[in-house]
């Protein structure tokens, strides 16, 4: 079994994908029960994005509480940088027996900087898909290694900012809807996995003061009318569409 953690679909589709090529099955974690897991399978993976150089926490709090029988762990982290040790530092929730790195688009654009381009999403694609090729030969083997790019100062990136995202950064005040854009279609409201945002009057409000940062709202609204903070407006939004390049940046798409 393969369970992933996925705001704007890299994780998925990649779980989705691997889960195919190793007869298995990718199971979205958020409802998921892991002390239902009965530890039979063949393969146990966790496919999860690096959340400033970690796993998501609600991804290492799932996957505390499974006992992973003799299935052959393993975990892909998927990032738009680096990860840190986010793959260690996995392991030590649940042990693993691999864990693998695929670079993938990035999709955080809150910042006061541009991180990825409509350019830079392509070419991360092309680059990915092999890579993601190479892992799968590697699960196939059940190989036993860490491969990722880890970057400078990894253990100090991982163990201290890793709680400070967690504190500071997943707060959803900085959330607010451009009105004149919305269309009130719910999308919003329907995926976001921590069950922040409800309608109201035809418009998101992000009832919880805080939230898992996917940005899952943010990326897949359909008339980019979410923003966070004074920075998103007017930045590229991505989701994932596959592998094929032609899909992407099309007005019917």
């Amino acid at each position: 079994m393969i369970f992933y953690f996925s705001g704007t679909g890299n994780s998925r589709g990649i779980a989705e994908i691997v889960a195919g090529r190793l007869g298995d099955r990718a199971v979205n974690m958020i409802g998921a029960d892991p002390l239902a897991y009965e530890g039979k399978d063949a393969y146990l993976g966790f496919v999860f994005p690096v959340y400033a150089y970690a796993a998501p926490e609600v991804m290492l709090k799932f996957a505390g509480r499974i006992a992973p029988g003799n299935a052959y762990t393993f975990a892909i982290a998927t990032f738009s940088n680096v990860t840190g040790e986010a793959l260690e530092h996995f392991s030590s929730v649940l042990p693993l027996r691999s864990g693998y790195g695929i670079k993938m688009p990035d999709n955080y654009p809150v910042l006061n900087k541009i991180l990825d381009t409509k350019e830079s999403t392509l070419q991360k694609l092309r680059e990915a898909k092999p890579r993601l090729e190479y892992v799968i030969g590697r699960l196939l083997a059940k190989a036993e290694e860490i491969d990722t790019l880890r970057g400078e100062d990894a253990h100090r990136r991982t163990y201290e900012l890793a709680p400070q995202f967690n504190e500071r950064m997943r707060v959803t005040g900085p959330f607010w809807v451009e009105k004149d854009r919305c269309v009130g279609c719910g999308a919003c409201e329907k995926m976001c996995p921590a069950g922040a945002i409800r309608l109201r009057e035809g418009y998101p409000v992000w009832e919880k003061p805080d939230c898992y940062a996917c940005m899952a709202c943010l990326n897949r609204c359909p008339k980019e009318a979410i923003q966070f903070g004074e920075y998103s407006k007017g930045k590229f939004r991505y989701f994932f569409k596959g592998f094929d390049t032609e899909r992407y940046f099309k007005e019917d798409t």
